[in-house]
């Protein structure tokens, strides 16, 4: 027994060694606390405090950000920066806020947010700015905040593009004469990015007879909105037109969507934004008529460079740095699919 004793705790006391001595982050999601949060050391004496840039996405269950992700390690790498990923577990306002305030208390170098709600976080943005930190966005703004820059794509321009497309199809299927009911799927209504879309969308499509049915909001949770859509066009199947602000609705196997196959089949037109594999996928199958993509490997890149400069002294002189479009269509779906990398979606 007395030998055991020993053994345990000489197990014991490498095992708190190693981890006194770990130097890469260590990333945990906790139910109490549902977001992913790196571990943090304060610096030893003598010890230079390591740069830490903090990237707050809306959610960790939205595969939207994946791209962005692995482009801001890499940049950070390179840099010699350390790079956190938070956010709340599903998409939570309140959680947003819990987790900047966080990082407020921490003071950490630099914060990059996709905001979820702008009225609710440009306070927040405003003290860190107020506290020595610099405050930037990506993906979704807070434009009347102290965020020193925007990084993302122009999301007027993005619902503006969208209706030109759905307006064009519409016209080659000679049915601009007509009233044309629309079906229109958000993410989440307080994002600026989702408001800048529709917005734009609306004033691409004037020049059509269109009556907005319905505006359903996924709450960017990708296993809702295919339900929602589904369960919409089982219920509510007359209705000419669709556009979803996001890639939400598509990440589904198409097989799984029965009635929504149906009623492209039967003539129904789609638009949706973003261009990822399994959404051009998706569209090759039939169920979109026109893609929309952004460009989220240089909102990670652009994010991580420019913040690089702040929290080093140096200067941003751009406040909105927007990223590239991509257009998808029929005539193209085969050649974006060999381009792109395949998805695991779990």
């Amino acid at each position: 027994m007395k030998n055991k004793g020993c053994i345990l705790l000489i197990i014991l006391l490498i095992f708190v060694s190693a981890c006194e001595n770990r130097q890469t982050t260590s990333i945990r999601i906790s139910k109490n606390k549902p977001h992913e949060q790196a571990i943090y050391k304060e610096p030893l004496p003598n010890q230079e405090k390591e740069k830490i840039i903090s990237f707050v996405t809306k959610s960790l269950d939205n595969p939207v950000f994946i791209e962005a992700k692995e482009e801001a390690e890499r940049v950070s790498s390179q840099l010699g920066v350390k790079m956190e990923w938070l956010a709340p577990m599903v998409v939570d306002s309140q959680e947003q806020e819990k987790i900047v305030e966080s990082l407020i208390e921490r003071k950490v170098d630099g914060i990059v947010i996709s905001v979820l709600d702008t009225k609710k976080m440009t306070p927040l943005i405003n003290k860190a700015v107020s506290k020595g930190i610099k405050v930037a966005t990506f993906d979704s703004d807070a434009p009347a905040s102290k965020r020193a820059f925007y990084v993302g794509t122009n999301n007027y321009e993005l619902g503006k593009v969208s209706g030109e497309s759905l307006v064009k199809i519409v016209k080659e299927k000679n049915l601009h004469h007509r009233h044309l009911k629309v079906l229109i799927m958000t993410g989440v209504k307080e994002s600026v990015n989702m408001q800048e879309r529709i917005e734009g969308f609306k004033k691409a499509t004037k020049e059509l007879d269109l009556e907005i049915v319905d505006m359903v909001e996924s709450f960017d949770d990708i296993n809702r909105a295919s339900e929602l859509l589904e369960n919409y066009v089982k219920e509510n199947p007359h209705f000419d037109l669709f556009f979803s602000a996001g890639a939400w609705p598509l990440f589904s196997p198409p097989e799984g969507m029965i009635s929504y196959k149906r009623w492209k089949e039967n003539g129904g037109i789609a638009v949706i934004v973003d261009t990822f594999y399994p959404i051009v996928f998706a569209a090759n199958k039939g169920l979109a008529d026109a893609l929309v993509g952004q460009d989220f490997h240089e909102m990670g890149r652009l994010s991580v460079e420019n913040m690089y400069k702040l929290i080093n002294g140096d200067e941003v002189k751009e406040t909105m740095i927007y990223t590239g479009l991509e257009f998808g269509s029929p005539h193209n779906y085969e050649e974006l699919l060999k381009r792109k990398k395949p998805w695991e979606i779990k």
